[in-house]
């Protein structure tokens, strides 16, 4: 009987000793008793989504690529460029070649997003191969929008060419969607400069601009033949100071146009399908 109580006691004393040790232990690693029933929290990874990289050439779509406009006729298709969101009158004014709308007094036009606009031919040069477009959007727009008119900066009146100007030529080549072209300023003439940039029928009317400013130095309106054949590296545009002649010319006629086409007020907008 003395020997079964004394391998009883040495029993439960090991027993406590081990508990013992081992709050000991939870202790200097800084566990309290109370916490060795609490299970620990899962921890949680947070993984951020890849940041998506901007377009590099973003500007040069702003400021080249979405201003460029398809013009859609009776008789063909070619490019303009608009040079004004809103005028003083409430307008968006579009530029483009004389030849482009020839005798039409109303026709299409297709913005970068494939909205399509009706605008109204407001006064041709066949000299100087220019016509001006008015149209209005129904109501305003905010950038992002369907619809959205995004303009091309003038360069200034003053501007001075020069032979090896680097050049980009945008129009809608072969009625396409706009797309530009690189170049040079290769010929100065007196009434008009030459572009190396190619230039393919539909692309008449359209812009040709400045690679460093992006700015709108010319109207596409022309390219050299040889046997018959069209050299598209040969082209020619009317120089800036000539777009800005024409569009002054145009403003000492403006209040008569704008009366004339008050039928046209408000045009919607339609996406071609």
């Amino acid at each position: 009987m003395r020997s079964h109580r004394l391998h009883r006691f040495a029993t439960l004393t090991v027993n406590r000793l081990l508990v013992i040790g081992l709050i000991g232990w939870v202790m200097v690693l800084g566990f309290s008793p109370s916490e060795l029933g609490e299970r620990p929290e899962p921890e949680v990874t947070i993984i951020k989504a890849a940041e998506v990289n901007p377009n590099p050439y973003q500007q040069e779509y702003e400021e080249m690529l979405y201003p460029t406009v398809r013009i859609e006729t009776t008789d063909g298709i070619g490019s303009g460029v608009v040079i004004e969101t809103t005028d003083k009158h409430g307008w968006t004014q579009i530029l483009t070649a004389a030849h482009v709308v020839g005798n039409q007094s109303v026709v299409e036009v297709e913005l970068y997003d494939s909205t399509v606009i009706t605008a109204s031919v407001v006064i041709t040069d066949t000299v100087k191969d220019l016509a001006l477009l008015h149209t209005r959007i129904k109501s305003p727009l905010k950038r992002g929008d369907k619809g959205v008119c995004y303009s091309a900066r003038l360069a200034p009146k003053d501007y001075t060419p020069y032979i090896f100007t680097p050049v980009y030529t945008v129009g809608c080549s072969l009625g396409l969607p706009p797309r530009p072209s690189a170049g040079i300023i290769s010929a100065i003439n007196t009434d008009s400069w030459e572009v190396s940039s190619p230039i393919l029928p539909g692309n008449s009317g359209g812009g040709v601009f400045t690679t460093n400013t992006h700015e709108l130095i010319g109207i596409a309106v022309w390219v050299h033949t040889y046997n018959g054949q069209l050299v598209t590296t040969m082209a020619g545009i009317v120089p800036i100071q000539t777009v800005y002649e024409f569009l002054e010319s145009v403003e000492s006629k403006e209040s008569d146009s704008i009366n004339s086409m008050d039928s046209i007020d408000s045009l919607d907008c339609k996406e071609r399908r």
